[in-house]
This record gives structure tokens, C-alpha cells and sequence, in this order.
């Protein structure tokens, strides 16, 4: 087991007659690995845990955090309270980190909803590479605050299919970079499209500059 304490990150969101959630940052090691396995957290007295199972990923797509390479996990928040000590137990999918258990203890932050209703493109800009046979899209969030994102992705028009995809991926925080990998093309013509989420079920897309 190996203890990761310095770059994990506990996010909650809670919204009048829905259930609270929270979305776990996790530190992966380096880029080997694409998602998170089991997760596992509670109270550091034992009085209470909570736990998910995860969905299993494809490697083909890379979601991750800069710094730190943080990935993140979008769950039911249980009887996690803000700004409480929170003992977290997870595994990695992917590479040779596959299996391997980490902990950490985060402290609970959390996330106002009107925040989030406040959420715009201003201060998202990005860059665009090709890597092998595979799109990245680097976003970087240059504005003062954080920013609730589900998919990020390289396109000429604005993609017709939902903004839902897999629901929230990230809580961009002002000075971080959101990584999206995936199969693709590139093109000089193409723009960047990101899904901003104001509750877990409610985005739109956004054009972010860029770069």
C-alpha cells in the first residue's frame, strides 16, 4: 500500500432535493494509468465508510489533472460533512499501476451551488497537439475560479450529441490543466469544446480560446 497525502483532492456538491456527491482527485503514477478502480473512504474513527467499485475504463481515453497527473472519481457523498478529515482507499486501472492500493486523508471541500451556476468559458484556453494516433487537448483554467467540466474535446462545429457523456470529470481549480486524450484528428481548423456542468445532470457546451 502506498501513501499519496499531497496532491488528493475532495470536492462536494450538494443541490435542494438531490443527493449530495463528491468527486474525488486522486494521485495516479505519472500517466501509466487511466482511471480509478475500487474507492473506498469514511470517517478516520471508523464510524462510518462509503465505497464504489467504479466502471472499468478503456486506456484509449485519458482524462487526468495537472499538476500531479490527478484522477478523479464522480460518487455518491454518503455522510461525508464539509471540511471534515476523510480517510480514502483506492486502486488504479491502467499500465503497471493496475491493482496496486494507495491512501491518502483529504479534507472535504465544499462546492456552492451558485457557484457553479456562475460558470462561464472566460479563462479557459488550450492547446491542441496530435500524439501518435491520438488527440490531446490540454485546457488550462486562467480565471478565479473553479470549474465543474465533464468532456473536453477538439472539433470544428459544436458536437451535437449530449454535453451528459459520463457526467462530471474534474473541478478545475484556477492555475490547473485538464488533459484530454483520446483518438482522433487534428487540425489547425479545430476548436476546443467543453462541457460545463451546473448540477450532475445540466451542461452545456462552451468554445475555450485557443492557444
Amino acid at each position: 500500500m502506498i501513501a499519496l497525502v499531497s496532491a488528493a483532492h475532495l470536492f462536494l456538491f450538494s443541490w435542494p432535493g438531490q443527493p449530495a456527491k463528491a468527486l474525488f482527485e486522486l494521485p495516479s503514477e505519472g500517466e501509466s494509468a487511466c482511471g480509478i478502480g475500487t474507492l473506498q473512504f469514511g470517517a478516520p474513527d471508523g464510524s462510518w465508510s462509503s465505497g464504489s467499485s467504479g466502471q472499468k475504463v478503456t486506456c484509449e481515453f485519458r482524462q487526468f489533472v495537472e499538476p500531479g497527473a490527478l484522477l478523479s472519481q464522480w460518487v455518491d457523498a454518503g455522510k461525508t460533512k464539509p471540511g471534515a478529515d476523510v480517510e480514502v482507499t483506492w486502486t488504479l486501472q491502467g499500465g503497471r499501476a493496475t491493482g496496486k492500493r494507495h491512501t491518502a486523508t483529504v479534507k472535504a471541500e465544499a462546492v456552492p451551488a451558485d457557484a457553479l451556476h456562475a460558470q462561464s468559458a472566460a479563462g479557459l484556453s488550450g492547446t491542441v497537439t496530435k500524439v501518435k494516433n491520438d488527440s490531446r487537448v490540454e485546457l488550462k483554467n486562467a480565471g478565479s475560479s473553479g470549474v465543474l467540466l465533464g468532456d473536453v474535446i477538439a472539433a470544428r462545429n459544436k458536437p451535437d450529441d449530449s454535453c451528459i457523456g459520463a457526467g462530471p470529470q474534474v473541478y478545475l481549480q484556477p492555475g490547473e490543466r485538464y488533459v484530454d486524450e483520446r483518438p482522433g484528428l487534428v487540425s489547425k481548423s479545430m476548436v476546443i469544446w467543453a462541457a460545463i456542468f451546473t448540477t450532475p445532470t445540466q451542461c452545456r457546451w462552451v468554445e475555450a480560446r485557443r492557444r
